[in-house]
């Protein structure tokens, strides 16, 4: 069964990488092989967090009660510009 993959390029330094293939070698994996597996092992300990679940649900709570307050676009990065 094929899965639908998205293809991102990541640009590392030369030392990460040589950490990276040093771990790879040791649980007898290709370089690209082994960070799909971390990439992959680090998304899902975030979706079984228990805390994170219980940060969404505060969040969803405020937003359905109108205690959220959005800004714009534009306004974000007038903010975050300065």
């Amino acid at each position: 069964m094929l899965k639908n993959k998205t293809r991102k390029e990541v640009s590392l330094d030369a030392e990460t990488i040589a950490i990276l293939e040093v771990q790879a070698e040791k649980e007898g994996r290709k370089l690209k092989n082994y960070m799909e597996h971390i990439l992959r092992e680090k998304a899902n300990d975030m979706e079984l967090k228990e805390e994170y679940k219980i940060m969404m649900d505060k969040v969803l709570d405020k937003h359905s009660k109108g205690e959220l307050r959005y800004i714009s676009e534009e306004e974000f990065r007038n903010q975050t510009s300065k």
